[in-house]
């Protein structure tokens, strides 16, 4: 079998960087880029080729460096989204402005990167995406609730792209890990807003974020461990040999749970209201069975 050729953001470190790894690992190639490429060069001594991209750039540019990329091997197989960063603080204190830039990167980022991507796809009627979500899509994340907010509309916007792609043999997914060992809560990666509100102050909101930062490089997940099985499930390989690409990957015994959880939650919350909410149709309409 031809060697896959994938096209990874925000591989400067974490998820990009393993994930880049564990693929030339097996032998296929790999299309690395960050925004600043003077941290991935150990990439290209690897066997990568580097790329550097911001992902808020236009999509005019983000077209011309996927083309660029593209023929160099002449297609591209599989597809990860995976720039992003976290943005802290009580949703009140962060300004529209720390608002647009996370969705910036968070989401409106990846689907250019998409965009930009899916006309050499949809042509091969092969390809897969995945796009790095975060199991902190199915909690109420104090402290952090815009960052979890652009995961859960990246999740989203997964689920429909799955749907409309299938008729050209393109594979969606969004991947959800839990808390991986990585520098996601490392200064660089995580921002405090700048204009926090002291009434915050001695609330579950200060001390929420307080702990996640104490977590730094604390997490439980190994992000090594996790990159062979993403890669096992986005090649169908491995522990994934002979199963379909699912809608969402749950990643790590955490990221189980919290979704167990939140499926169990909405199911009570359904169960309890049901006999409030449901009566809203026009008296012509028939009962649904």
């Amino acid at each position: 079998m031809a060697p896959r050729v994938w096209f990874i953001t925000g591989c400067s470190s974490g998820f990009g960087w393993e994930l880049t790894l564990e693929a030339l690992r097996r032998g296929d190639k790999v299309i690395a880029t960050a925004r600043k490429i003077e941290k991935i060069g150990k990439l290209k001594e690897a066997g990568a080729d580097i790329f550097g991209l911001d992902v808020t750039s236009s999509l005019d540019d983000i077209r011309r460096l996927v083309w660029e990329a593209y023929n160099i091997h002449g297609r591209i197989d599989i597809l990860v989204n995976n720039a992003g960063y976290i943005q802290q603080g009580a949703l009140e204190e962060v300004s529209p402005e720390e608002t647009y830039a996370l969705f910036n990167t968070n989401v409106f980022g990846p689907l250019n990167v998409i965009r930009a991507v899916l006309p050499y796809m949809r042509s091969q009627h092969s390809g897969v995406i995945a796009n790095t979500s975060s199991a902190g899509s199915w909690t109420n994340t104090v402290g952090g609730g815009l960052y979890s907010a652009t995961k859960t509309a990246l999740s989203g916007a997964t689920e429909t792209l799955r749907v409309e792609l299938e008729p050209f043999g393109i594979s969606v997914t969004s991947l959800e890990p839990g808390d991986f060992r990585s520098n996601l809560l490392a200064a660089g990666h995580r921002f405090a807003a700048l204009h926090p509100i002291p009434d915050y102050d001695n609330t579950p909101t200060r001390a929420a974020i307080e702990e996640s930062n104490n977590q730094d490089h604390k997490q439980p997940g190994d992000l090594v461990k996790g990159s062979k099985i993403i890669v096992d499930i986005l090649t169908q390989t491995g522990c994934a040999a002979g199963r379909r690409i699912p809608v969402r990957v749950a990643l790590g015994a955490e990221a189980c749970q919290l979704m167990r959880n939140k499926c169990n939650d909405t199911l009570a919350l359904l169960d309890e209201w049901k006999d409030v909410v449901s009566n809203t149709n026009h008296d012509d309409v028939l009962p649904t069975p």
